[in-house]
């Protein structure tokens, strides 16, 4: 087992079967969630489980996906029969091409360097549908309480932080991640689901090619 492995695994298996306590960001993609219904979303990282509860509180059938078996065994805890995938997204995803029409992506995509990052953007983008979106929160290079500027700097905004690997974004790399999309929302702010405030980026992006 891998160090990152495990960090992640004694992680979730701390929280016990806790429920987990979400925000409403998808709240305003109650339009876009709504063409799913027939087609499973996918929680790409689905960690403490908040975004796949969100969901299925509200109706949809969700795949929850996540690097931790813990993060994945915790679900039963608050989900009836719920349906998941250990997966590592710097390998190929378990899904077939245009198999989905949503992937959700909540602090997942900002734990790997560049060249890994490109490459799961472009799966993300061939497991989508015509029109599909992403919608997805990121680090930002704001977000000194949670290890931006800190640590090992190991390539631009991608830092080694006790042990831990973090990426930072900015605009102009969250443009040039994207620039083969259709991005509709792309906006920096606050977060207070934490204990510390957190600062990340959000982006609501359309496959369109």
């Amino acid at each position: 087992m891998s160090d990152q492995s495990r960090y992640w695994n004694e992680l979730y298996q701390s929280q016990g079967n806790e429920k987990p306590v979400y925000d409403l960001w998808l709240d305003k993609y109650a339009a876009i969630l709504s063409e799913s219904t027939k087609i499973p979303i996918i929680d790409l990282g689905c960690g403490f489980g908040n975004d796949t509860l969100y969901l299925h509180e509200r109706g949809y059938s969700v795949i929850s996906c996540d690097f931790s078996s813990e993060a994945l065994k915790r679900l039963d805890c608050f989900i009836d029969k719920p349906v998941t995938q250990v997966l590592d997204l710097k390998e190929r995803l378990p899904f077939e091409n245009q198999s989905a029409k949503i992937v959700i992506a909540d602090l997942s995509l900002h734990y790997f360097c560049w060249t890994d990052t490109l490459k799961i953007v472009a799966e993300i983008k061939r497991v989508l549908g015509k029109d599909g979106f992403l919608l997805a929160r990121v680090n930002s290079v704001k977000d000194k309480n949670y290890g931006a500027n800190q640590g090992i700097m190991i390539e631009e905004n991608y830092y080694n932080v006790d042990g831990k690997l973090k990426r930072f974004f900015n605009k102009a790399q969250l443009d040039d991640l994207f620039q083969t999309w259709e991005v509709q929302y792309c906006n920096e702010y606050e977060m207070g689901r934490y204990k510390n405030a957190k600062i990340l980026w959000e982006i609501a992006a359309k496959k369109i090619d």
